[in-house]
């Protein structure tokens, strides 16, 4: 039984208003709705009643809502003596987005360990909307990921390493791959492959807000949890995929990476950035920092020599 299920469950059962409480948990209507349904499912009964006009709880969702309380509450309690544990001891808890492969994560690592030996380090790594969801439920300090606008979430702190330019991956087959470089409007009626939005739902509005100030609604082939499946349908020629120029490294063969031109409408950029919790008072996040500035200042004054 996942907690964000649970908390999911509390939130409806408040507000009894489904687009609300995706809302508050950052995710889209449809994408919270299936966490819903994986909690009734595990149940083995029905929580909410849902008409056209309203949603109520069940019979059974009201004797649930009493112990889902305490089970959540009991688990923010441990966070709370974790957070004690992590003051007194010095821990960092790093979170990274699922796929990404990026040159200087290595350097920053090998940087904060060297500077701070009697730290320790735990890593883990999941989408884009939880890595958002675990830093504002303090299960996390800090997160290594593409922003795609995660960094204007309200008590959400970032630090940009580096910029990313957005590119369209396509089959070797795909007439498009006969090009050097593309537009945003030639790939109106194209099939997509996207990422579900429960696991990457900033990028997914990102993706569709270029398309439709380019005067098209993308046309959805498939969808998916994960890049390596999102590199296998764009090599099977399902679709093609907006991706970030990191996702070369885990491209299969017949893939081809094609750069999108510079529009007005379009900001055809993204971030590797680092985010945190503003409020969270754990001190290794400020020395996780100072030694991405080390490394990015050192790659700079690299570049200037070149």
């Amino acid at each position: 039984m996942e907690i964000r299920n649970l908390e999911a469950f509390l939130l409806l059962a408040r507000s009894l208003n489904f687009t609300k409480s995706a809302e508050q948990m950052f995710l889209s209507q449809s994408a919270f709705s299936r966490q819903i349904i994986r909690l009734e499912e595990e149940m083995g009964c029905q929580l909410f009643r849902r008409t056209k006009r309203n949603v109520e709880l069940t019979t059974h969702g009201k004797q649930f809502l009493e112990h889902a309380e305490i089970i959540v509450s009991e688990y923010n309690k441990s966070l709370v003596n974790l957070k004690d544990s992590i003051k007194k001891n010095g821990l960092l808890r790093l979170g990274l987005l699922n796929d990404l492969v990026d040159e200087t994560f290595p350097k920053i690592i090998r940087d904060f360990v060297g500077s701070n030996p009697e730290l320790d380090v735990i890593y883990s790594d999941n989408s884009m909307s939880s890595l958002i969801n675990n830093l504002l439920r303090d299960e996390i300090d800090c997160a290594y990921t593409l922003s795609h606008d995660a960094k204007n979430v309200p008590g959400i702190s970032s630090y940009t390493v580096w910029s990313e330019s957005v590119y369209i991956a396509v089959s070797c087959n795909h007439p498009l791959a006969e090009k050097t470089s593309l537009k945003i409007k030639d790939l109106a009626g194209a099939p997509f492959v996207i990422p579900t939005p429960d696991t990457y739902n900033l990028g997914v509005l990102h993706m569709t807000y270029l398309c439709k100030n380019a005067g098209f609604v993308p046309n959805v082939a498939a969808m998916v949890s994960d890049v390596n499946s999102l590199m296998m349908l764009v090599s099977s020629d399902v679709g093609i995929a907006f991706t970030a120029r990191t996702a070369k490294n885990t491209s299969l063969p017949g893939v081809k990476f094609l750069p999108v031109e510079k529009e007005e409408f379009a900001p055809l950029e993204t971030d590797i950035t680092i985010l945190w919790k503003t409020e969270n008072p754990n001190p290794a996040i400020k020395n996780f920092l100072k030694s991405a500035e080390n490394i990015v200042n050192s790659q700079e004054s690299e570049k200037e020599l070149l």
